[in-house]
């Protein structure tokens, strides 16, 4: 039987679309997890293998796949944002991004003189503009991007970074703005705006996502410590997340 979605939301949507995979209850997987102990060290078989094969598949790439995939895309916006033209990629979404910095950054920087600024951030040789520039020759670096498991959006798995604190686009171009001006413009960016997630569902099933979530929902439940195989990533590759795929806008607290 497959699922729906398999949907990351929180360990108990994990065990129920994982449940509905595996031909069981959540309640059933929550017992089979807690009783399965892994072996961390000297086995020949990464941990998170050794789940799937204790389930019965020799290989992730066995594992029944989901109809469908919950996302979760981690930023922070201005309140009124609606999300109307998508998730976008960073290149499509710059311009957008600089008429927010320009908005907060108007009580140091006049208008012409941002306009003069990020004329001189596009081909200064400073340490976060070049860091930029680099970013941008990278191949697959224009996302837009998205976690599997929502604990992992917010900052709360594993080693991810939480991107509701601040893209690294505009970290970049915050830190060079402060080097130039000493003016707080991160700080006062994110007073002005909410962390979000954009909460949005693809068809079809990606290599790793099972196994991902499955791990996920192993560690939660024996209340072990997240490693990056507790999660999978969404990575749009240049190609807008559109706006039909958005299943709601998850709006966080401030200080969250």
């Amino acid at each position: 039987m497959t699922c729906t979605v398999l949907d990351c939301s929180s360990l108990d949507t994990a065990l129920k679309s994982l449940g509905d995979l595996l031909v069981m209850s959540g309640d059933e997987l929550r017992l089979r997890l807690s009783q399965i102990d892994l072996k961390w060290e000297g086995s020949g078989i990464a941990p998170e293998d050794q789940l799937v094969r204790a389930f019965g598949y020799e290989n992730q790439s066995d594992l029944p796949a989901p109809a469908s995939i919950r996302w979760f895309h981690a930023t922070r916006a201005p309140e009124s944002t609606t999300f109307e033209e998508g998730i976008l990629p960073t290149p499509a979404a710059l311009p957008k991004l600089w008429e927010s910095l320009g908005v907060v950054a108007s009580q140091w920087s006049s208008p012409a003189e941002w306009e003069a600024y990020q004329r001189s951030f596009d081909r200064a040789d400073r340490r976060f503009s070049q860091r930029f520039r680099r970013k941008v020759i990278a191949p697959g670096w224009e996302g837009p991007f998205a976690f599997l498991v929502r604990d992992a959006a917010i900052g709360r798995s594993g080693d991810h970074k939480d991107f509701t604190q601040i893209c690294e686009t505009l970290e970049d171009i915050c830190a060079d703005y402060e080097d130039v001006t000493g003016r707080p413009l991160r700080r006062a960016y994110e007073g002005a705006t909410r962390p979000c997630l954009v909460v949005f569902t693809t068809r079809g099933s990606r290599y790793g996502v099972v196994r991902a979530a499955l791990n996920y929902a192993h560690r939660t439940a024996q209340r072990l410590e997240h490693s990056l195989a507790c999660n999978a990533n969404y990575n749009g590759m240049g190609d807008a997340v559109p706006p039909a795929w958005i299943d709601h806008v998850e709006w966080l607290p401030k200080g969250a």
